[in-house]
C-alpha cells in the first residue's frame, strides 16, 4: 500500500480541526450510511460510514458468508434502485473461489432454484441464465481467485486487494461504498512472523484501508471452539479466533448463531428470559460492541441460507424501539 511522504499531512492543527470537523459533521448529517435492512437491527446499530471497520464472529458454517452476501446485495440493490452509475459494492473472498460466492447473487425468490441445487448440480441451466442477465444490473463486484483464471491472478495479500480496489476507481470509474472481506484469519501478510501477528496485522491494515478508500468494510470473523461449550453459543467479543487485534480495532462487532446446527430439534431456548422454540430459520445475533453508543442488544432473526435472505423474525416479544427482547 503506497502512501504520501508529506509527513506534514498527519498533523492537524485547532484551525484545520475547526473545518475538518464541521464537514466531517454534515457527510454524516447527509449521508444515511450502511444499514443492515433489518428493522430490529437497524434501530439499534449505529449506520456503517467510510473508514468503519464490522466484524460478524461466528463458528464454521453458522452464516458469516452468507449474511455479508445478504448485506452486499442489500447494498448493491439500493445503489441500483436509486440509479448511482459510479457506486458498486465490493465482495473481496481468501476463501472460496468466485464462482461458489456467485451463486450467492444469483439466488432470487424467483430464480427456480436455490443454493442447494447448484451445489449438487441439480440447478436448471435455463433458469440460471435468465438468473445470471437479472444479476448484470446489480453492482457487486467480486475480487479473489477464480477457477477459470487459476494461473492469472496475483496472490490475495492486502497490499493486492487495495490495488484492486483502486483499479475499480481508475480503470471501471466505480467506487465502493461498501468493502467486504471474507474472511479476516486467512488474509495473507507478508513477512508476518506467526499467526497471531498476522492476524493482527491483517486487521490493522484493513482499517487503514477502510479509511483510505472512503468506505465501511464488513469483515467475517471465525469464532474460536470454545464457543461450542456455551449454552447460549453465541460468540463473544474476546472469542475473535487467533487475535485480541480484532475486538480492539473493530468499531462493531456481532455475534451470530444458528441454534439448529448445534441444539437438538424443536428445542426451546431461553434467551433473554424467553422462551423460542427452534425451527430451521431460527438465527440469533447479538451486537457485542459498537463505538459511541450502546452494545448488548439480541436480535431473534429469520435466516433462509439457500436464498440469502435475512429478516426479522415475527414474535411478540421483540422491543420495537431497541430490538432488546422484552
Amino acid at each position: 500500500m503506497s502512501a504520501p511522504d508529506n509527513f506534514k499531512t498527519l498533523i492537524h492543527t485547532p484551525a484545520d480541526l475547526a473545518v475538518e470537523f464541521i464537514d466531517y459533521a454534515r457527510k454524516i448529517k447527509a449521508n444515511p450510511g450502511i444499514s443492515w435492512g433489518v428493522p430490529s437491527m437497524d434501530r439499534a446499530i449505529i449506520p456503517m460510514r467510510p473508514g468503519d471497520v464490522t466484524g460478524i464472529i461466528a463458528r464454521p458454517g453458522h452464516g458469516k458468508s452468507t449474511s455479508a452476501a445478504y448485506l452486499a446485495r442489500h447494498i448493491g440493490k439500493q445503489i441500483a434502485e436509486q440509479g448511482i452509475k459510479d457506486q458498486c459494492v465490493a465482495y473481496v473472498t481468501f476463501e472460496q473461489s468466485i464462482e461458489e460466492i456467485e451463486s450467492m447473487f444469483e439466488i432470487e425468490g424467483d430464480s427456480g432454484y436455490d443454493l442447494s441445487d447448484v451445489a449438487w448440480g441439480r440447478a436448471d441451466i435455463d433458469a440460471m441464465i435468465k438468473a445470471s442477465l437479472k444479476r448484470l444490473s446489480l453492482p457487486v463486484v467480486l475480487i479473489g481467485k477464480s477457477q477459470s483464471r487459476r494461473k492469472q491472478t496475483p496472490r490475495m495479500t492486502v497490499d493486492n486487494v487495495y490495488r484492486a480496489l483502486a483499479s475499480l476507481e481508475e480503470d471501471y470509474k466505480v467506487k465502493p461504498s461498501l468493502v467486504v472481506l471474507d474472511y479476516i484469519q486467512i488474509i495473507p501478510v507478508e513477512k508476518a512472523s506467526d499467526r497471531v501477528t498476522q492476524v493482527g496485522e491483517a486487521i490493522v491494515r484493513s482499517k487503514e484501508l477502510a479509511i483510505d478508500i472512503g468506505a465501511p468494510i464488513v469483515f467475517c470473523v471465525q469464532a474460536s471452539r470454545k464457543v461450542d461449550d456455551y449454552g447460549e453459543k453465541i460468540p463473544t467479543a474476546s472469542d475473535c479466533q487467533w487475535a485480541s487485534a480484532i475486538e480492539q480495532t473493530a468499531d462493531k462487532l456481532i455475534g451470530i448463531w444458528r441454534p439448529v446446527l448445534t441444539e437438538e430439534p424443536d428445542a426451546v431456548l431461553n434467551i433473554g428470559g424467553r422462551e423460542i422454540k427452534i425451527t430451521q430459520n431460527l438465527f440469533i445475533a447479538r451486537l457485542l460492541k459498537q463505538r459511541m453508543a450502546p452494545a448488548g442488544n439480541t436480535f431473534v432473526l429469520n435466516f433462509a441460507p439457500q436464498y440469502v435472505r435475512l429478516s426479522d423474525m415475527e414474535l411478540n416479544n421483540i422491543d420495537l424501539e431497541t430490538g432488546n427482547l422484552v
